[in-house]
């Protein structure tokens, strides 16, 4: 793999001279409650906008032996990479961040002429959104990647039992700085940490 993806977990070459991002991803998330009503994990689907994925699979059939691009090859790659930086979540309860387990479950493949990937976050220790305030963000530390949620698929909670949980998107409210914080970026300069939370959206699990 390009050894950029390695160093950044998703980056390939930058995708535009100035500025941040340099590509997009829609985000669908799926907050999954267990039987006994507790948060244990996150669905993601992420789906790549047309030219990062032409980006992607350029660098997957040049590293690869037979120059042949297999699509299902990029998940297990990635995923590994994006362990260190906690898969490009934050979830949080009560304001503190807690931990997520191992990624197992993940693919890749192709949705018309974009790249989407696919996989399931455990949460480390499953969390009570009845009685803590649980919050998750999905975001590019970096903001080369601007990640969204879609207007037509917002998060959703699929519950094993009864749950009168819903999920609540709050969108980012970065100020007139901040853009042009990141506006200012070019290539070679290395954006602040966690320059992407302030363009975060926010999930919360809200109970009755």
């Amino acid at each position: 793999m390009n050894k950029q993806l390695a160093a950044l977990a998703l980056m390939l070459a930058p995708l535009s001279l100035h500025a941040h991002p340099h590509a997009w991803i829609d985000v669908r998330s799926t907050i999954i409650l267990s039987a006994e009503g507790l948060v244990s994990a996150i669905e993601e689907e992420w789906l790549f906008d047309e030219l990062y994925t032409a980006a992607v699979l350029e660098g997957l059939q040049s590293d690869s032996p037979g120059k042949k691009v297999v699509v299902g090859d990029f998940a297990a790659e990635v995923i590994e990479n994006l362990g260190p930086y906690g898969y490009f979540m934050r979830i949080t309860e009560n304001d503190r961040p807690v931990k997520l387990g191992t990624v197992t479950q993940f693919k890749s493949e192709m949705q018309g002429q974009q790249l989407k990937l696919s996989f399931t976050a455990p949460l480390a220790t499953p969390l009570d959104p009845v009685r803590q305030s649980v919050s998750f963000s999905v975001y590019d530390p970096t903001y080369y990647i601007h990640m969204t949620h879609g207007p037509k698929d917002p998060p959703t909670i699929k519950s094993k039992g009864k749950s009168s949980c819903q999920a609540h998107l709050e969108p980012p409210k970065p100020s007139a700085e901040d853009f042009a914080r990141a506006f200012a970026l070019d290539q070679s300069q290395t954006p602040e940490d966690d320059l992407g939370y302030l363009f975060a959206e926010k999930v919360h699990v809200r109970c009755r």
